[in-house]
């Protein structure tokens, strides 16, 4: 037994020797020494020690016991140069993801703007909302890159206090804006739908769904500011060393993400009843109702990312592990700002695209009617006076195509008593 204390004291020395750049604290040694002698592997042997999981986690939950977190993050960094693991960098992901999808979602804001405030000289609430969910949008996807530059995406051990510091800070703005702007973008969607329903009953549970959004922006966001009190403590208080009051944040944002969840199925719910009332064929019915459904893929990030906070919320390694989270987040964002800006960017199309994106059910004739004629040029007929001629005129209807931003085309096709005549019925919003 003594025998092999020595052997254990040889080895740390050997360890103290080829580390001592790296500073290994004392209270890191002492876990070494008390559990080396449980293994099987020669003290000697670092590629054996290091192979050995059962000893490493012995001696990394002994260290977090006996060493200050300080201490623990350069017992763990001298760990891995010694034991040669990998160094891990996912420090582009989130950034990479938030330039495309918020490039993506800037110009969709962009081209609404244009359409409803300069080509048709008119705006709408929704349009207010999806501004203001891309101005919320924007520090959150700012913040991503001050992340990035402070060392988010590597491993927590590899970082300085002060990097790790910032690296919170700016965790925490992101989460203060990213509160109301999820939810914004779910009130454009919410005034999309009353302008396209104009029923009484709907358009009051559209009402209540937007006083829902609106106090759950205003009550998430001071919460998120307020994380704790003192303000700034929220991004020091994961050195140990803040005297503060801070409640549960894991807590508060899995609370966040499933309330989230629960609307973006009741606003894909909403407007399935409006939809399957229309006196529509059932392909038509289908084709509306997964037009509406967009959101579905936004829902779907939704819950990739709540998987995300659970893992998040248990790691050691916050600054590595927590990247997906803060990409989906980003993703879900941004893209979320795209599907409430699709109508007018349908819109946009139409009139730079028109042979492409244009209605079949727009006449090409010059003529105000909407009428043609079966014939030869100028209207006279090909054959001789005295032969024997019959004209025939053809109507054309056609519904012209409308000047508002976000437009939805919905034909509601009604018989007459006698079933000879088609009454048919062009709403537009």
């Amino acid at each position: 037994m003594r025998s092999t204390i020595w052997a254990a004291a040889l080895a740390i020395a050997g360890l103290a020797v080829r580390s001592w750049a790296q500073e290994m604290p004392t209270c890191a040694s002492d876990c070494l020494v008390k559990y080396l002698p449980e293994s099987k592997c020669d003290p000697t042997n670092m590629d054996c020690v290091c192979a050995d999981l059962t000893l490493m986690d012995n001696v990394g939950t002994c260290t977090l016991e006996a060493c200050t977190l300080f201490e623990a993050l350069a017992a763990k960094n001298a760990t891995a140069t010694l034991c040669k693991e990998p160094v891990r960098d996912r420090s582009l992901v989130a950034p990479i993801a938030t330039a495309i999808t918020g490039g993506m979602a800037l110009v969709f804001v962009i081209l609404r703007v244009y359409e409803s405030g300069f080509r048709k000289k008119e705006f709408h609430w929704a349009d207010v909302w999806a501004i203001l969910a891309m101005v919320s949008s924007i520090p959150m996807d700012v913040g991503e890159f001050f992340m990035m530059a402070h060392g988010m995406g590597k491993d927590i051990w590899t970082l300085a206090p002060e990097e790790i510091t910032e690296v919170v800070k700016y965790t925490w703005i992101t989460q203060v804006f990213y509160a109301p702007a999820i939810m914004l973008t779910k009130i454009t969607v919410v005034c999309f739908f009353m302008r396209v329903f104009p029923a009484r009953g709907f358009q009051l549970v559209c009402w209540g769904t937007i006083a829902h959004c609106v106090l759950f922006i205003v009550s998430t966001t001071i919460a998120a500011i307020l994380a704790c009190v003192p303000v700034e403590a929220a991004w020091i208080a994961w050195t140990g060393t803040a005297e503060a009051v801070c409640f549960n944040n894991n807590a508060f944002w899995w609370a966040h993400a499933a309330i989230n969840i629960i609307t973006d199925v009741w606003i894909l719910a909403l407007p399935i009843p409006q939809l399957l009332n229309l006196q529509l064929g059932r392909r038509k019915k289908v084709y509306l109702i997964m037009m509406f459904s967009v959101g579905l893929v936004i829902t779907i990030i939704s819950i990739v990312r709540f998987s995300g906070l659970i893992t998040y919320s248990t790691s050691t390694n916050p600054t590595f592990n927590n990247v997906n989270v803060a990409t989906y987040s980003v993703i879900e964002c941004n893209i979320s700002i795209m599907c409430c800006c699709m109508p007018a960017m349908l819109s946009f199309l139409r009139h730079v695209m028109p042979t492409v994106f244009g209605s079949t059910n727009r006449s090409d004739n010059n003529g105000k009617d909407g009428s043609y004629q079966v014939g030869g040029t100028g209207g006279r007929s090909p054959f001789p006076s005295n032969a024997i001629q019959k004209s025939v005129t053809h109507t054309v209807s056609y519904f012209p195509r409308g000047d508002d931003s976000d437009v939805v085309e919905l034909m509601d096709v009604e018989k007459n008593r006698q079933g000879a005549e088609t009454e048919e019925h062009y709403n537009r919003w």
